[in-house]
């Protein structure tokens, strides 16, 4: 398994005093016709300032285009540029987990429904929630994507944009999709004109290349440090904890965001770290062990618990101002899952920290290499069966 990086020393949180709360902006008045001018003047005392308009709700501020938001991608974001100007059929975005994929393929999807709308901010806004009814995203239920699931997506290519004249369809992880690719392919292929497909992938297998053959390929990196950390600071994250967030995570963009927001993450990271110490060959000492690397994964899950109670609040706001609510389904189903892969990330990261330790020990001679053979394996296999939706 590849070498993780290894956590900025704990002394990084200390994040000191917090910004200043900025200066509440000066309202501007509005101009006044000048044949209005003198009655407004006649009523108003010369001492009182008129009030400040209302400020436009948040909700209809402009968000611009939204791919200048997809970080650390710019080879990817310059071919996505050019391919809004002549849509093909299918694309294929491929990346590693935690580079960014699903919002990137939300926010192609925004530019691609703005394009030919008359109100591209809401377009654009309604993608970015994932709650336009004409962004369709399919998660895979359980290890892969069920053949029932396939055949959905290939139903919902062929009606009719709601909205408007465009529809986008997401498909997460069709890596896994060995059974359903085969339904896929005749609708990936060649889909009505008014649907364009976008899959997500981490690695073109076996199963799928067939299916990937009939797309426009898009490659997404790993994302490095001072990516995560550049992006952390933009969002507002003190300098201290982005580099440590960014550090310990791996390369995910949601997980640096998680980490960012845990204050309790650099205790965890010292807690696996001290798990070795405690094993001593015994039953109890190993159930132990478990017992407290699930409270770890149940702890990183907390932060995102928090921010799901935002979203969906924020959810059922977009519904009430644009009268939809067809994402909220699919939003409850993205959580479910986003939480799985919180936690599964964490015992990740602390199997990572566990073999850096092992290692560092066969190199200083604390350790047989012929044991840190054994164990480095041990510690990969279980990685692996976390990637494929084993049990925590």
């Amino acid at each position: 398994m590849p070498e993780a990086a290894e956590p900025a020393p704990l002394s990084l949180f200390d994040f000191g005093d917090p910004p200043p709360a900025p200066e509440p902006a000066q309202g501007v008045a509005e101009a006044v016709p000048a044949d209005e001018a003198a009655p407004a003047a006649a009523t108003t005392p010369a001492s009182a300032a008129p009030p400040p308009p209302p400020a436009p709700p948040v909700d209809e501020a402009p968000v611009g285009n939204l791919l200048d938001g997809i970080v650390g991608q710019p080879a990817a974001v310059d071919r996505l540029r050019a391919a809004l100007a002549s849509p093909l059929p299918s694309y294929l975005f491929v990346g590693p987990a935690g580079a960014g994929l699903r919002g990137a393929a939300c926010r192609f999807a925004g530019e691609l429904l703005a394009a030919r709308s008359a109100t591209p901010e809401r377009e654009r806004r309604l993608a970015l929630a994932e709650q336009h009814p004409d962004l369709l995203v399919f998660d895979r239920v359980g290890a892969a994507m069920t053949a029932e699931q396939a055949r959905e997506a290939v139903r919902a290519a062929a009606a009719a944009p709601v909205a408007g004249e465009q529809k986008v369809i997401v498909l997460c992880d069709v890596d896994r999709a060995a059974l359903s690719a085969p339904i896929l392919l005749k609708s990936v292929e060649e889909p009505p004109p008014s649907c364009v497909f976008v899959l997500l992938a981490e690695e073109v297998n076996r199963s799928m290349e067939t299916l990937a053959s009939r797309c426009a390929r898009v490659d997404f990196e790993s994302l490095g440090d001072a990516d995560l950390q550049a992006l952390l600071v933009a969002e507002g994250i003190e300098h201290g904890r982005a580099s440590f967030a960014a550090a310990a995570a791996g390369g995910s963009i949601d997980r640096a965001r998680l980490l960012a927001s845990d204050d309790d993450a650099a205790v965890r990271i010292e807690t696996w770290r001290g798990l070795r110490g405690t094993l001593n060959g015994t039953a109890s000492a190993a159930m132990a062990a478990v017992d407290a690397a699930l409270e770890a994964a149940e702890q990183a899950a907390a932060p995102l618990e928090a921010r799901h109670e935002a979203e969906r609040a924020a959810a059922d706001e977009q519904a009430e101002l644009y009268g939809t609510n067809v994402g909220r389904s699919s939003l409850d189903e993205r959580h479910r899952r986003e939480l799985r892969r919180v936690r599964t990330d964490e015992i990740t990261m602390g199997l990572a920290v566990l073999a850096s330790q092992i290692r560092d020990e066969s190199a200083n001679g604390s350790l047989r290499a012929e044991s840190a053979a054994v164990q480095l394996d041990a510690i990969g296999d279980a990685a692996e069966a976390l990637r494929f939706n084993a049990n925590q």
